[in-house]
């Protein structure tokens, strides 16, 4: 089993979400849990940076938590969407990989 903590603000992205991928989501994210790093495409995508991304489909469209590994099996869920466009606007990759910054830099903080 593998430790996931969705960050406040990535829990308030999956509320918003239309019912059906909300759930689906929910679903991927308790895969992650128990499957973790063994989870593979297409299921799972690495986006670079260290972010990777659980990817879901349901009848309201696709939808992607992005997140990351911090050291023994933690997980950490830094961003939901709701994908509309082919390709991942980089603002949303921008915004993940910034959330996973002060993540590791409260950490390492944290630790001294």
């Amino acid at each position: 089993m593998y430790d996931v903590t969705v960050l406040p603000a990535a829990m308030k992205e999956l509320r918003k979400l239309p019912p059906t991928l909300s759930a689906s989501i929910a679903d991927a994210l308790k895969e992650l849990e128990i499957y973790g790093a063994a989870l593979q495409d297409p299921q799972v995508r690495y986006v670079g940076n260290g972010i990777r991304e659980v990817r879901v489909t349901s009848l309201e469209g696709l939808g992607r938590a992005f997140y990351f590994f911090m050291q023994g099996r933690r997980i950490y869920v830094v961003h939901i969407l709701h994908k509309k466009t082919a390709k991942t606007p980089l603002q949303d990759l921008e915004l993940a990989l910034q959330r996973m910054k002060n993540i590791k830099k409260d950490e390492y903080e944290r630790l001294r």
